[in-house]
């Protein structure tokens, strides 16, 4: 083995960890993001809107580039988050002294 061949194996096993890292960090920044939008929006209706007012945008135009990509997933983050405000919101007990 040539002492590219062992630098590019080496390239591959840090590109694989890196996407592990990726995959187990989204459900540390779903959280994160769930304990900000309710933080900053007081309820749950505003937790979602500060959500969705913080979500990036995807370009007009998606041609999938990496960045596009790495992009979107940060959307899906934020999306989950929205998901499970939504849902934390609705499984609520009715306050019946309303």
């Amino acid at each position: 083995m040539t002492e590219r061949t062992c630098k590019m194996n080496k390239d591959l096993k840090d590109f694989q960890n890196w996407i592990e890292k990726m995959k187990n960090d989204a459900d540390d920044w779903v959280i994160y993001l769930i304990y900000q939008s309710k933080k900053n929006g007081k309820t749950y209706s505003g937790a979602m809107r500060w959500l969705n007012k913080n979500k990036p945008e995807l370009p007009g135009k998606f041609t999938a580039a990496p960045s596009e990509v790495v992009a979107n997933v940060v959307r899906s983050i934020y999306e989950e988050a929205i998901i499970k405000v939504k849902n934390e919101g609705l499984d609520r007990e009715v306050d019946n002294d309303d």
